[in-house]
């Protein structure tokens, strides 16, 4: 009982790493297993095709003209002679039981039409391990689209399953260049279970050519998720879910939804969840959702104009067309006052603690790190410094930034804020002269009693009012997020008078715009090239590759600038 299993390695100019992931297949304990290499248009003067030759009819291989990783997978399941598929990005390796495993898991289920998936782990360039991701989440197998909606935390060549489920879900879409793998696995897991195979199977390597890492891609996640909101139909969720997790599902939704800024999908969770639950649910709770939902995002949107009848709904309009729609009369009755709400443009504090219009009556914020330091305010489990200083959050800049450091020559380094330096310690900073500041003493002088030495030292410093060491170069790393326009600008203009001459600083490239941060916030995301920092085009970007939030910061970089 060994089926037959087709794994696909799609590539584009791949010569740098696809001889690893090839051979990770060929070297499968599993003994039926088919390799289909599908050269997607390389353009490296066949040094793509040279390697996929040499493996002779070990492999199927098949040269097309260049059309994206979507075109070059559904041109593998169309030449997959398997009943059973999966597939191997070209800088990705299989550990040698992967298919066979996996296949042991689908063979063992009463209906073999199912997705296992296992977890992995990180490598980098010379396939040295990086880091362990954190766990997936636990889910029933049947709730499986809904997770994949709600966190994008499935490595896709994780998984194995009947060739017939891609097909039947129309394989996949070249219009989505990011996100079509996603978008096969949401519909895949609407009508079949996910089932995960708690062993690390996989090796992802992380790298900076790496695609997925320099695509921009923020309007495609948008489009993503405005297309498949609506395919959590109510014979999905009431058939997976009780009432109050479905509504408890659609809030949550709604919540990843507003830390991206993708307010019209926010409308589209909460007419979701009406539509799927009015019938069901209690009308109290189901419109304490909806407000929780909609309140926040009339707050966050400017209404369009209704001066004529064929004009767009304002977000207040979509409120009452909505709940007059779909929802019974004990709790349409509730409109009157949520409009009530709605017209004085201020909510219950309770149900808008992430709202910008707060700028209205409250005061930009001014964090109090000592105190953040000593209560663990930030919530770190490895770090105070908070779950951006863990071990795995830091794996590409620790192997990124002793490169740059050697490509610009530098001789000193200013890093502030230095944090308690649990990430750092294990960075590469041979021969530079290290100065660690912070604004909070205890961990100047914790860090000062382990780690300070002729070239680390570590000083009280206050990057607002100054003034700074001069270095070669200042590493700021997740702190403008966490100041207020004035304080920021300060920040750069004590920069600036140091006299050093590069900054390298936390950036998020996709954001069209940022906001304020006010009494209550801790962080948001800030895109120094906009409004009010206005810095020109950085010189050089460092994806970190960021899974923090369920992945909602994928665009969070260090921008390299000039100073002067």
């Amino acid at each position: 009982m060994t089926p037959l299993v087709s794994v696909a390695v799609p590539v584009y100019n791949g010569a740098n790493y696809m001889r690893d992931a090839i051979d990770s297949v060929l070297a499968q304990t599993y003994p039926n297993v088919e390799v289909i290499v599908v050269n997607d248009g390389s353009t490296d003067e066949g040094k793509t095709e040279e390697i996929a030759q040499a493996y002779g009819d070990r492999i199927r291989y098949f040269p097309k003209p260049n059309g994206g990783v979507a075109t070059a997978l559904n041109l593998a399941l169309e030449k997959a002679k398997g009943e059973y598929f999966c597939w191997l990005s070209h800088d990705d390796l299989y550990l040698p039981e992967k298919v066979a495993k996996e296949m042991e898991t689908l063979l063992a289920l009463p209906d073999p039409n199912a997705v296992v998936f296992c977890r992995y782990t990180t490598v980098n360039a010379k396939t040295q391990p990086v880091s362990t991701p954190p766990n997936p989440p636990q889910f029933p197998p049947q709730q499986a689209a809904y997770q994949l909606l709600l966190g994008q935390w499935l490595h896709c060549c994780t998984i194995l399953a009947p060739k017939a489920l891609y097909l039947e879900s129309g394989g996949f879409r070249a219009d989505l260049p990011t996100t079509q793998d996603y978008d096969l696995l949401v519909k895949i897991g609407l009508t079949h279970p996910f089932i995960e195979l708690p062993e690390v199977l996989l090796k992802a390597r992380a790298h900076a050519e790496q695609g997925s890492l320099t695509l921009g891609h923020k309007k495609e996640v948008e489009r993503f998720f405005e297309e498949h909101i609506p395919l959590l139909s109510p014979d999905y969720m009431q058939s997976n879910f009780t009432w109050e997790e479905s509504i408890d599902a659609f809030v949550a939704l709604g919540q990843q939804m507003r830390n991206q800024g993708f307010s019209k999908s926010i409308l589209m969770v909460a007419e979701q969840l009406t539509l799927c639950e009015a019938q069901r649910a209690k009308p109290a709770r189901l419109w304490t959702a909806l407000e929780q939902l909609m309140i926040q995002d009339y707050m966050s949107i400017t209404p369009q104009p209704d001066h004529t009848s064929s004009a767009p709904l304002t977000v207040k309009g979509k409120v009452k067309a909505v709940a007059k729609r779909v929802l019974p009369l004990e709790a349409r009755q509730s409109v009157r006052a949520l409009q009530t709400k709605l017209q004085s443009g201020r909510a219950n504090s309770s149900l808008s603690q992430s709202s910008p219009a707060r700028a209205l009556d409250q005061k930009t914020a001014s964090l109090d790190f000592t105190q953040i330091f000593e209560h663990n305010g930030f919530k770190g489990t490895d770090s105070l410094s908070g779950e951006g200083s863990t071990l795995f959050q830091t794996r590409i800049v620790r192997a990124e930034l002793p490169k740059l450091i050697a490509e610009l020559g530098i001789q000193s380094l200013l890093d502030v804020p230095c944090g308690d330096w649990h990430w750092m310690k294990e960075v590469n900073l041979e021969g530079i002269q290290y100065i660690g500041g912070d604004i909070v003493q205890a961990i100047v002088d914790q860090n000062n009693e382990q780690y300070g030495n002729e070239i680390h030292q570590f000083k009280q410093l206050n990057i607002i009012s100054g003034p700074l060491p001069q270095a070669d170069i200042i590493f700021c790393r997740d702190c403008l997020v966490h100041l207020s326009f004035a304080d920021g600008l300060a920040a750069l203009e004590q920069f600036r008078k140091s006299g050093a001459k590069w900054l390298l600083t936390t950036t998020f490239t996709e954001r069209e715009s940022n906001k304020d941060l006010y009494e209550g916030d801790v962080w948001r995301p800030l895109n120094l090239e906009l409004s009010p920092y206005h810095l020109p085009k950085a010189e050089r970007y460092i994806n970190e590759g960021c899974t923090e939030g369920n992945n909602l910061f994928q665009d969070k970089c260090l921008g390299l600038w000039q100073l002067s």
